[in-house]
């Protein structure tokens, strides 16, 4: 063979390793991509896991301010009754 036929084949032999580490690289990097990446699922339940959580929120708000009404109804009851019992308003 020519030395011309001889470079060109090492240059394409040279390309071919370029691209060829370039496939590899990309591979690998989209192997680690996948291995961390959010699917819909995972996405979907982390948001299920929040509704819950918000709802459980919601209840608790609901909840403090009942009991806080509660409260101040059952003080308002203590102080019409003190004076009744004869014990002393503060």
């Amino acid at each position: 063979m020519s030395e011309e036929v001889m470079k060109k084949l090492q240059d394409h032999e040279k390309q071919l390793d370029a691209i060829a580490l370039a496939v590899v690289d990309h591979t690998e990097r989209l192997d680690r991509i996948e291995e961390n990446m959010v699917t819909k699922k995972d996405h979907q339940e982390v948001m299920n896991a929040l509704d819950k959580l918000i709802k459980l929120s919601e209840k608790k708000d609901q909840e403090l301010t009942f009991m806080g009404n509660r409260v101040r109804r059952v003080e308002d009851d203590v102080k019409q009754i003190k004076p009744l019992v004869g014990l002393a308003t503060t």
